[in-house]
């Protein structure tokens, strides 16, 4: 087999130190690490919202490298939790891992970490009790905590009315008179709404006065639609309103610059990194989102080794271009794409109904009386109309569609990338 060369692949990985931000995020993360130090009284919910992949992991990561030795930090995922064990038992028990391990007292926190760990019983929940405990209970011991509970109702029952005030005075010994332990919980979108709901609802119930500072992550419209949803009501305004009484200090990461983001990821598309049609297909198709245009390269790399295998003289960069825009028509315009698949010449016979827009933002006309009738539909999506519309004559000369027997071509280059469409329902 003739081996080509591959661009090697963009990883997903956040940024984990101020040093290495490349989507402008330090004056952010410094102003708001600032106005937190300044809170007093603690407990204090902090907000870091954000659309799926917009950045938010790389934002909690780089604020805490800066806080670095000042204040106690720790770090919580739940959508690892989710699904596997209580996710707010989860939270509550990493906090007093933590707790545990420079404690003068370990014996109060294993104590407490064994309420829990109760009331996780309670609800006939044991499965991953080990997880959920962090360690602090072993599974082997779950059985004989069953055995005992109903002798110990009572005791249980009487130390949570004093839950509170010992997880308080926990956190104050760990963290010093004047210190704070910062808990930074992302993905929190990842969840299901009821672990999502969960979570937050631990903040309230288990707290107390403890001078904490938790720091969430999150796609604000997303919990709180499904947040709104749990509690009854399809209305994401009363989400809306349940994370505005959890959430004292709200922040909306701010948007990813094009250009930053393009100077990040342009070693990785090879001969197309000066190409400024490139640049408008990406930015059409996926704004600036790092994930989204991450993937996105990474698949256009994977397709075009797998294009040369099949012909190599037909992956120039006119080639690279018209497979660029199949890629994204796939991942924004399925319906079409679909419809692509069953009629290859219907990209070609569209474009060729449009007139392409003479400067950036103008808009795409369409020749509707020589525009066949079983693409008429497809007229009435402005985003696609848009894309097509980057044709020789636009503003940066993009190639014509692609013919039937190329489309045909790449069509199959493109299931091999990324798997066929599922079926619509």
């Amino acid at each position: 087999m003739r081996v080509v060369s591959i661009l090697p692949p963009l990883t997903d990985n956040p940024m984990e130190h101020l040093d290495e931000d490349r989507f402008g995020f330090r004056p952010y993360v410094e102003a708001l690490d600032e106005l937190v130090a300044l809170a007093e009284p603690l407990p204090c919910v902090v907000g870091i919202f954000g659309p799926w992949g917009s950045g938010k992991s790389s934002f909690l990561r780089m604020w805490r490298s800066l806080i670095g030795t000042r204040s106690r930090t720790s770090q919580f995922n739940p959508w690892k939790y989710d699904q596997k064990v209580e996710v707010w038992a989860a939270l509550i028990q990493s906090i007093l891992a933590e707790l545990k391990e420079s404690t003068s007292s370990p014996q109060r926190i294993t104590e407490l970490a064994r309420q829990i760990a109760w009331l996780t019983l309670r609800g006939g929940l044991s499965r991953g009790i080990g997880l959920a405990t962090a360690g602090i209970i072993n599974e082997k011991t779950v059985d004989k905590a069953l055995d005992v509970i109903a002798d110990r109702d009572a005791k249980f029952y009487k130390f949570m009315n004093e839950y509170e005030y010992a997880f308080t005075k926990a956190v104050d010994e760990y963290v010093g008179e004047d210190g704070r332990l910062v808990v930074f919980v992302d993905d929190l979108d990842r969840c299901t709404p009821e672990s999502a709901l969960a979570v937050l609802e631990a903040l309230k119930l288990f707290i107390g006065d403890a001078r904490c500072v938790f720091v969430l992550a999150m796609d604000f419209d997303l919990v709180a639609a499904a947040v709104g949803s749990k509690l009854g009501s399809h209305d994401p305004l009363n989400g809306a309103a349940y994370l505005e009484k959890i959430v004292q200090i709200p922040f909306f990461l701010p948007d990813v610059s094009f250009e930053s983001l393009r100077v990040s990821v342009g070693q990785h598309v090879g001969g197309l990194a000066k190409n400024e049609a490139f640049w408008e297909l990406v930015q059409i198709g996926f704004g600036a989102n790092p994930r989204r245009v991450k993937r996105y390269i990474n698949v256009l790399n994977l397709a075009t080794a797998i294009l040369k295998l099949d012909d190599a003289s037909q992956s120039g960069a006119k080639q690279r271009l018209q497979l660029a825009e199949l890629l994204i028509i796939r991942s924004e315009h399925r319906e079409f794409f679909r419809y692509l698949t069953k009629h290859p010449d219907a990209w070609l016979r569209l474009e060729e109904a449009l007139t392409p827009p003479l400067k950036r933002g103008a808009v795409v006309t369409v020749d509707h009386d020589n525009l066949p009738g079983d693409l008429k539909r497809f007229a009435q999506d402005e985003a696609l109309l848009r894309l097509l519309g980057t044709k020789p004559g636009a503003y940066l000369d993009h190639p014509e569609a692609a013919s039937e027997t190329d489309t045909e071509r790449m069509l199959g280059t493109v299931r091999l990338a990324v798997g066929p469409l599922e079926e619509q329902p």
